[in-house]
């Protein structure tokens, strides 16, 4: 599946919605956003209101306040932007993954992660 692009507000509204793994009003979420944004209640809304065209949030709208969730999964919207960056590369994962090991913005222990996914991954293809 390949989902729209998030803009930076949008992408940071559907962390918050991931990370707290509960329905939210907007009020919440411009709060849990602070200092990042200073926005107001309707500018959240305009925002989530876009998220909810774009297939990302739902709304529950049974109490006076509405309520906000996610629809689209935090790893499926990684995996498909993942996907997006390869194609974007001309499908050259390995160089792609030689320019993020490198970086020094990945920390010691994410490489060790790294490694042992890569090493899990790699037995498992080895027993088919």
């Amino acid at each position: 599946m390949s989902f729209e692009k998030l803009t930076e507000s949008e992408l940071d509204i559907m962390k918050v919605l991931w990370s707290e793994k509960r329905p939210l009003k907007a009020s919440e979420i411009v709060k849990l956003l602070v200092p990042k944004y200073t926005w107001k209640v309707p500018t959240a809304h305009v925002l989530l209101s876009r998220l909810s065209d774009k297939g990302f949030v739902g709304v529950d709208k049974s109490s006076y306040s509405h309520k906000f969730f996610h629809t689209v999964e935090e790893s499926d919207y990684l995996a498909d932007e993942s996907v997006q960056l390869i194609k974007k590369t001309g499908g050259r994962l390995p160089m792609l993954f030689a320019s993020l090991i490198e970086s020094e913005d990945v920390t010691d222990e994410e490489l060790l992660e790294l490694s042992e996914m890569l090493d899990k991954r790699l037995k498992s293809i080895k027993k088919k």
